[in-house]
């Protein structure tokens, strides 16, 4: 284990986890249900308790509503493992008189599952509702992240990889009760997310493969009615 196997697999598939979200935008309304302002719903990478600390801080001018995301835990997922000693061979940037004669054998990455928790706090009901309205009806069954083996595999050309992201189906919501008088209304909502991702082992090692274009075998050709006789002799 002296070797590092780190290749920004958790820190890529979170990026495009809320690349898929943060481009939410609400209306508010007036009595008439008349469209009157738009307000962009802001992402950010921390647990709830720190956002909720930061609103009721001041001078951190955080403002609602705000959209917390974090991971809350990573697990191996024993429904995607194979055989240990399988892998994938791909072609292996090389210079022009090598590319297409040398390979690379990948040994097969880790499957795991990447809990993610989001938290959503917002002010009024209607934001509340409009953003669980934007992700709720595209994650039905399950939304897709494209991205691709990194870069530290040298592959001569890129190699897509898709992983799901399942939603656990539920929203709980909370209001709040005891209020003081200085305390500010709000509302909070948690779901939770499973990025189905993958972990690569070490990449750096020289893990090349000559292609094989030659096989040194014999082959001795004989008609049927040859063989048939050579048969029949062989069981007197």
């Amino acid at each position: 284990m002296k070797d590092q196997a780190f290749s920004f697999e958790i820190k890529d598939l979170l990026i495009q986890f809320v690349a898929a979200f943060d481009d939410i935008i609400i209306k508010r309304f007036n009595e008439k249900r008349e469209e009157v302002n738009k307000v962009q719903v802001r992402y950010v990478y921390s647990p709830k308790q720190r956002v909720l600390y930061d609103i009721v801080n001041r001078s951190q001018n955080l403002t609602l509503p705000v959209v917390a995301v974090s991971i809350n835990n990573v697990s191996r997922d024993n429904d995607r493992v194979f055989n240990k000693l399988a892998g994938f061979y791909f072609n292996k940037t090389s210079n022009e008189t090598d590319r297409g004669t040398v390979s690379s054998h990948l040994r097969s990455p880790v499957p795991v599952n990447i809990g993610v928790n989001m938290s959503i706090v917002s002010k009024y009901q209607s934001d509340m509702d409009q953003i669980l309205s934007n992700f709720v009806p595209y994650n039905d069954p399950y939304i897709i992240l494209s991205w691709k083996v990194p870069d530290a595999a040298e592959l001569s050309l890129p190699q897509e990889i898709r992983s799901e992201v399942l939603w656990s189906g539920d929203v709980r919501l909370s209001y709040p009760e005891d209020l003081g008088a200085n305390d500010k209304y709000r509302l909070v909502a948690d779901t939770s997310f499973t990025i189905k991702g993958w972990l690569f082992k070490d990449l750096t090692k020289d893990n090349t493969a000559q292609n094989i274009f030659f096989i040194n075998s014999n082959f001795i050709s004989t008609n049927n009615s040859t063989l048939s006789l050579l048969q029949s002799l062989s069981t007197l």
